[in-house]
């Protein structure tokens, strides 16, 4: 990677933490993209799982006063086993046409929380097992899948700091099975690393910058940024799909 390549990833790793540190998703998705045209879509995950880990982690301190902690024991009960077939599927098979499925589905969940019918949608705490299992088998086979989970953490009533807050806890433990089983398969190298852990630290700052955002941002202004940011990953799926 050249010096002004390197550049451009370090300034895309900034304004994705940005964005992660106020919504909760899309650092992850939006990682992927941008690493997958500079280094290929196999190193790109793993890497990114590993960035965005340090990132969930620092949100999670932030907003720990914040966290469902009932909903994320839910969830990573359905979300750890699933994390760890999701990741053995990335390691062995192609994943382009899942990719564009994801894509479709993202788009239609957000058009559906926006008919008269989603109104009447209310999420039981333990729905969250089966929401976990899914969003732990996308983030693996995907590399991230927060704006997935994020539409039943809406729905259930999360929003601001509780929101990011609770979706970090959730991601930092599907990423934790994610690297387990990506270093099973030695999908890093030394360089590989190393990118990593500096992709790291920049994104570790923009998630601080991001929280600082959170606190400012009104329920509904939080709700219509997340779901941009659903329908963002959802064209950078179809792209890199």
């Amino acid at each position: 990677m050249d010096a002004l390549l390197a550049l451009a990833v370090g300034a895309a790793a900034l304004l994705t933490a940005i964005m992660g540190g106020a919504t909760g998703i899309g650092s992850a998705i939006a990682m992927i993209a941008v690493l997958t045209f500079a280094i290929g879509i196999r190193e790109a995950i793993p890497i990114v799982t590993i960035a965005v880990t340090i990132q969930t982690v620092s949100l999670v301190w932030v907003n720990r006063a914040f966290i469902d902690y009932r909903v994320a024991r839910w969830f990573i009960l359905g979300a750890l086993p699933a994390g760890a077939l999701g990741s053995i599927a990335f390691a062995n098979a192609p994943v382009h046409l899942l990719a564009r499925g994801l894509a479709i589905f993202l788009f239609a969940i957000v058009i559906y929380r926006h008919l008269p019918v989603s109104r009447a949608w209310r999420m039981d705490v333990r729905a969250f097992v089966p929401v976990g299992f899914a969003q732990g088998f996308l983030s693996g086979l995907f590399g991230g899948a927060g704006p997935f989970g994020a539409l039943f953490f809406l729905v259930y009533g999360l929003k601001r700091n509780a929101f990011v807050g609770t979706m970090a806890l959730a991601m930092t433990s599907i990423n934790i099975v994610k690297m387990t089983v990506y270093g099973t398969y030695t999908l890093l190298d030394d360089t590989g690393l190393v990118i990593a852990g500096a992709l790291g630290l920049i994104m570790l700052v923009g998630a601080y910058i991001g929280g600082a955002l959170a606190h400012r941002l009104s329920d509904r202004v939080f709700v219509y940024l997340v779901e941009a940011v659903i329908v963002a990953a959802a064209i950078a799926l179809l792209v890199r799909g």
